[in-house]
């Protein structure tokens, strides 16, 4: 019966939580295109599970959605919308898209909804499980995410599956208890996901490999101090190594990296004199047009240096991360300094909307609930000083999970930022997307762990 009174609140939440997500938000029929969107259906043409599929111009997970959605690929793009250039495209029906859209939708409720649970039934007390199912719902069905589920584009489906992994990693990583079927199945969850989560989009990779490292650490430390418990986590952690190896395999034969890396070269290497020299030093040819081209919106002149890009194909992504680290100093500080820049906005770019199809009420609460600071991350620092400090002085099982998930968040979601920003010089906000989705969301789940009762329902 306490159990049935605990979970009567959340229960209620998920439901009308559902219902205004089905309703506020029109059709689910009508989206809008992206620059990017026909070179996915594309890929998804050449769907098939071999080492090539894993090596085409982009990553298989949403072209196999796509494929999944529409098996004939038969569609017409009608609304193209470019902010780059200064156009916004109307939602509206595009032939051939709408199971996409349907389908974007529904696992975005799937996933918020099951992120909610997981987290919830991992904190003891009816107050922190509502709380906890409450603000996470708020963060995933404003306007500032939910929009994206009309977007015939990758952020969507990232979104969805990385708040699934966040759930999920709440049932795996250890709390003293043994191992038990649920934890075999969270783990086995875990991994699943992780593999279409990272091939969504290729930065999500190094979310993976800190919290594959932090599992098979915290793994390691409970073996050792309570032996037999979380295997589960051990070989979910090592799982997850051998996937971020089998990743970077891939991806570097898919040469997705190259036009990223051009944009970098155009900015950040060619208009500094001791830049050009270090990558000299490392062998990359030059001629009299070469350092002309500058500025990140052309490079196309560059695809067409014949010694240059075959230099670039060789020798250009390790010759780049070698550059990043020879500055440690340097690349610190980009990121310090354009932090400002990564939060001070959370609605996507493409489209605006009538009040039929999306509820513009809901903005303000949405930049409550996604703030535009960065003040965020010493908030998050200062909350997870504090879950630690109480998870050694109680020893709650939950509390100690709740620390360790939310430093993967943490690590994780800053080091995803960071390196999406260096490596991508265009489109920098929605590149850094997920990085400061996951610190956003870390600040409400480190209340509501703070709002836990122990075990012995103490807080």
């Amino acid at each position: 019966m306490k159990k049935i009174l605990n979970w009567l609140l959340p229960f209620i939440f998920i439901l009308v939580f559902i219902y205004g997500r089905i309703v506020c938000y029109g059709p689910m029929n009508d989206s809008v295109a992206v620059q990017d969107t026909e070179s996915y259906f594309s890929t998804a043409e050449k769907a098939a599970f071999s080492i090539d599929f894993f090596q085409q111009s982009r990553s298989i997970t949403y072209p196999l959605l796509i494929l999944t959605s529409n098996p004939t690929l038969e569609h017409e793009l009608t609304q193209l919308s470019e902010p780059y250039f200064g156009t916004e495209a109307r939602l509206a029906v595009q032939p051939g898209t709408e199971n996409l859209v349907r389908n974007q939708t529904v696992i975005s409720i799937i996933c918020w909804v099951l992120c909610a649970v997981l987290i919830a039934s991992s904190l003891n007390g009816w107050f922190a499980k509502a709380l906890t199912v409450f603000l996470v719902l708020v963060c995933g069905f404003v306007p500032q995410v939910a929009d994206w589920d009309s977007i015939l584009s990758t952020e969507s489906l990232s979104i969805s599956l990385f708040v699934l992994i966040l759930g999920l990693l709440f049932k795996v990583i250890p709390d003293g208890r043994e191992d038990s079927w649920r934890s075999w199945l969270a783990a086995g969850g875990l991994v699943i996901v992780s593999f279409f989560w990272v091939f969504t989009r290729d930065t999500n990779v190094y979310f993976i490999v800190i919290a594959a490292l932090l599992l098979v650490f915290t793994g390691i430390l409970f073996w050792l101090r309570r032996k037999g418990q979380r295997v589960s986590a051990l070989l979910s952690g090592f799982f997850l190594i051998g996937l971020f190896f089998f990743h970077q395999g891939t991806f570097r034969e898919s040469e997705r990296w190259v036009v990223p890396l051009l944009n970098n070269m155009t900015t950040n290497v060619f208009p500094y004199e001791e830049r050009v020299a270090f990558f000299e030093e490392n062998g990359m040819p030059m001629d009299e047009t070469l350092l002309e081209t500058t500025g990140s919106a052309e490079y196309n002149d560059l695809m067409e240096n014949e010694k240059f890009m075959h230099w670039v194909r060789r020798f250009g992504l390790n010759t780049y991360q070698k550059f990043l680290l020879s500055m440690p100093l340097w690349s610190v500080q980009q990121v310090y300094e354009n932090l400002d820049s990564f939060f001070e906005e959370n609605r996507q770019p493409f489209f605006y909307g009538s009040k039929e199809q999306r509820p513009h009420w809901a903005e303000k609460p949405g930049n409550l609930a996604l703030p535009l600071s960065a003040a965020v991350i010493v908030i998050d620092l200062l909350l997870l000083i504090l879950l630690a400090v109480r998870a050694v002085r109680y020893g709650d099982g939950n509390d100690v999970r709740a620390f360790w998930t939310l430093l993967v968040l943490f690590l994780g979601g800053g080091l995803l930022m960071s390196l999406s920003y260096l490596g991508e010089v265009r489109s920098i906000w929605r590149h850094v997307l997920g990085g400061v989705t996951a610190l956003r969301l870390m600040t409400w789940l480190g209340i509501c762990a703070l709002y836990s009762t122990s075990a012995d329902g103490e807080k």
